[in-house]
């Protein structure tokens, strides 16, 4: 099989795992906050799939650069999540949610390597597990991005909930930042890709992406688009 044959069967499975993986995240954050008192995201009708409500073109974009992603937030009543443990669990909601279905994605992708069908991008019954399994990666690795400390992400926001009353000149300046904050990620991920030949953005996810990795899966894996990316967040752990 060509490469460019095993490039296309690699990122059409993609598509699968898009509209998997994002959505369960924002629906994770959404049925936590129903959980914690809030009903409006039940009244409003957020509690449903629609992946066109859910799906962030530019998260989109980002699955298919780097392999992380986001979606867009459902909309919540402030008033009913305004303690700082409800704040905490309602942003631990989304990642917590991707690591629920790479476990169930996980477990089936083990019953097909049982079964002797080895997930690959050629045109096999492989394939089929290849799907599967592009769903397991991807949702965990937008839990382990999401929890990452970068503004805009679950894990500084789980840090502000917690901090946020000691110091909330500090977090609105963050804020007003963001967008500059965001930038220098980006720049310093591709001097270190350029430097150090490596993925800063593995290195960095690894603490999360291994431990959910090796809970579902039984080993520490990545997923590559052959000639445009790859990205296994196992290092250092997982040599």
């Amino acid at each position: 099989m060509s490469a460019f044959v095993a490039f296309v069967l690699a990122a059409i499975a993609l598509v699968p795992a898009i509209l998997v993986a994002i959505p369960a995240h924002e629906l994770g954050h959404a049925l936590t906050a129903y959980l914690l008192g809030d009903r409006s995201v039940r009244y409003f009708g957020h509690l449903g799939y629609n992946p066109r409500r859910l799906l962030d073109p530019l998260g989109v974009l980002a699955v298919l650069i780097a392999l992380v992603g986001w979606g867009r937030r459902i909309p919540v009543q402030s008033n009913r999540i305004n303690t700082r443990g409800r704040r905490v669990l309602y942003e631990l909601g989304g990642p917590a949610a991707n690591l629920v279905v790479g476990i169930v994605a996980g477990l089936i992708v083990r019953g097909f390597i049982a079964a002797g069908v080895v997930p690959s991008f050629s045109f096999s019954v492989g394939y089929l597990a290849a799907l599967v399994y592009a769903i397991w990666f991807l949702n965990l690795s937008i839990m382990a991005f999401q929890l990452l400390p970068i503004p805009g992400l679950d894990g500084w926001n789980v840090v502000e909930a917690l901090f946020r009353d000691r110091n909330a000149r500090f977090f609105y300046d963050v804020s007003a930042r963001r967008r500059e904050i965001w930038i220098g990620c980006v720049v310093v991920v591709l001097l270190f890709q350029l430097f150090q030949g490596s993925n800063l953005l593995a290195l960095v996810m690894s603490p999360f992406y291994h431990p959910a990795s090796l809970i579902s899966l039984g080993q520490c894996a990545g997923y590559a688009i052959p000639g445009l990316n790859g990205l296994s967040p196992c290092l250092p752990l997982g040599r």
